[in-house]
């Protein structure tokens, strides 16, 4: 037979219940924290996709330094991110625009009313 007695055996199923409803506690006191976390991870994501937008108007602009590409910048088709939000170019402005000069550019990305991207960059138009 066995030589241990019956209350050194193992847990009861009182105290697993016990343990359950005491993480189940804990995991309810933590999920505001982690939906916040979801949240503002999905709204950086989209300042991110709106950043390498705005990066690439600038590059292409750069690539192709003619006043005409330029004054097409403000037309620019919208880019959707991966939460399905529109992102467009608002208010871009383009001045000092001449052949041997620099011009100045000044790109917007919005999406849901607001900001989410801003720069200003120089080109020099040969």
């Amino acid at each position: 037979m066995s030589d241990r007695s019956n209350d050194v055996m193992g847990f009861s199923l009182v105290e697993v219940v016990i343990a359950m409803f005491l993480l189940g506690i804990v995991a309810i006191a933590i999920l505001p924290a982690l939906w916040q976390g979801i949240v503002f991870s999905s709204q950086q994501a989209s300042t991110a996709t709106a950043t390498r937008y705005m990066n690439s108007i600038v590059d292409d602009a750069r690539t192709t330094p003619t006043c005409t590409f330029l004054g097409s910048i403000a037309s620019l088709p919208d880019v959707t991110d991966g939460r399905g939000v529109s992102m467009s170019t608002s208010s871009t402005t383009v001045s000092g625009c001449a052949p041997g000069s620099t011009a100045k550019i000044t790109v917007n990305v919005v999406a849901e009313g607001r900001t989410l991207a801003t720069t200003t960059a120089l080109i020099y138009i040969p």
